[in-house]
Order: structure tokens, then C-alpha cells, then sequence
């Protein structure tokens, strides 16, 4: 069954929901982005795998502040896995300090999309 119109839509939310999450470090609302076993992976300096090291990465006094933009999504998948492509901004402080790429493999979890692997690199 091919993605709807709806799903796709969804998907980009849940871009959304995860920038303004670890944004704000709101780091219970940056997990549920993810399924369960999510993984955050953005070589070398992270590879965060599970609900419990999400939250407790964006907790961590470590985990740099900046803000997040998304765009140039390509979305391909059918039923319930799909795979996005996107274009990554990110800002910390006054400047623009990176940008990069995400490849996303997405899973719809009890009729939600979720995040099974956010790959940033």
C-alpha cells in the first residue's frame, strides 16, 4: 500500500515536533519522536540508541543548545516504512554553525510515525 497524502504530512510534523523538542530540550518529547529502539546516529560524536540514553542525552549538560531547520524532503516508503531524505540548518548562538543531512528510516508504530533512525551526518 502506498504512502498517503496524509502520512507524508505526518512525517513532516514529526520533523517539526523533533526541531522544536530538542530545541527547547525537552528531552521526554524529543524521545517520543522515536520508536522504542530509536536511534539517534550522527558520526562520530553520537550514537544514542533507546528511549532511556535519548533522554538522558538531551539532559546531559553536555548536549550543545541550537536551533534546528529541515527542508528538501524526499519521502519514499509504503504501509508502515518509509525512508526521508532532508536537508539540515542549525544554529547555535548568533551564527549559522552547521548544516548537513539527514537520512531518516520512519516506522509507524500503534498508527504514528516514529523515527527508528535518524542519521544526521
Amino acid at each position: 500500500m502506498p504512502l498517503t497524502v496524509e502520512d507524508r504530512l505526518e512525517m513532516i510534523t514529526l520533523v517539526g515536533r523533533y526541531n522544536h523538542a530538542i530545541d527547547a530540550r525537552e528531552a521526554e518529547a524529543w524521545a517520543d519522536t522515536f520508536t522504542e529502539d530509536g536511534r539517534f546516529f550522527a558520526p562520530p560524536r553520537y550514537d544514542i540508541r533507546g528511549r532511556e540514553a535519548l533522554i538522558e542525552f538531551v539532559n546531559s549538560p553536555g548536549t550543545p543548545t541550537s536551533q534546528h531547520w529541515a527542508t528538501n524532503f524526499v519521502i519514499e516508503g509504503d504501509k508502515d516504512d518509509a525512508t526521508m531524505l532532508a536537508d539540515l540548518l542549525f544554529i547555535r548562538g548568533d551564527v549559522a554553525s552547521g548544516r548537513g543531512k539527514y537520512i531518516n528510516t520512519m516506522r509507524r508504530v500503534d498508527g504514528e510515525w516514529k523515527f527508528a533512525l535518524r542519521h544526521c551526518f
